[in-house]
């Protein structure tokens, strides 16, 4: 019986799958998909939470120097440009865990 829950989620993970937040310029399959418990702006209450981590794994480090800094600003403002929203609650929900 102990095994149900997490079949459950695994189950609710699946079913969301087809809703991952991923960049939208993506045209192959997500090589790090990850599913993390959170809320996002929006969400009444946490769900589990389907994130292509590769699209985001460059955000969740600092640059090395001011030029890097200035590069990475743009292509964050081009990626929430892209998918119509801040992409700091998203980058929370993968560092919260």
């Amino acid at each position: 019986m102990r095994w149900i829950a997490p079949l459950c989620l695994l189950f609710a993970s699946q079913a969301q799958a087809a809703e991952c937040i991923q960049a939208p310029s993506r045209t192959q399959a997500c090589p790090h998909m990850v599913y993390r418990l959170g809320q996002l702006p929006g969400m009444e209450k946490p769900a589990v939470l389907c994130i292509c981590a590769s699209d985001f794994q460059k955000f969740l480090h600092k640059p090395k120097d001011p030029t890097d800094a200035q590069l990475l600003q743009l292509k964050k403002m081009q990626l929430e440009s892209e998918l119509g929203q801040p992409i700091d609650p998203i980058l929370a929900v993968l560092k919260s865990h």
